[in-house]
Formats: structure tokens, sequence, C-alpha cells
């Protein structure tokens, strides 16, 4: 896989866990976990965006 791609997958994951440890958010199965880390993924490579924090803060709100 393209290094930018791991790179920004991991990011999100981790993003992510830090949110949920501070939001009280339902749990969410492994499956649709890592669908929803790759469609963001592939989302934000598209928009070839700079701001991935931006990003994430619309994702999650």
């Amino acid at each position: 896989m393209e290094k930018k791609y791991l790179e920004s997958a991991i990011l999100f994951a981790r993003l992510y866990g830090i949110a949920e440890t501070l939001n009280p958010w339902a749990y969410v199965e492994n499956e649709k976990f890592i669908c929803m880390i790759r469609e963001w993924t592939e989302e934000y490579l598209r928009m070839e965006s700079e701001d991935i924090l931006k990003f994430f803060d619309l994702k999650i709100f």
C-alpha cells in the first residue's frame, strides 16, 4: 500500500480512539470501524487536503 494511505489510516484510527475516550459513543463493530476508516482515508486523499484534523473534525461532528 501507498505510504501516505497507511499513515493517514493509522492517524484516523488513533484520532478516533482518542475522541472515543473523550465522548460517550456507542461501540462500533470492528468490520464497520475498518470500513469507516478506509472510507475516510480514501476521501481525505482524494481531497488532497493538508489539514487532517479539520477533516477528522468534520467527520465526527
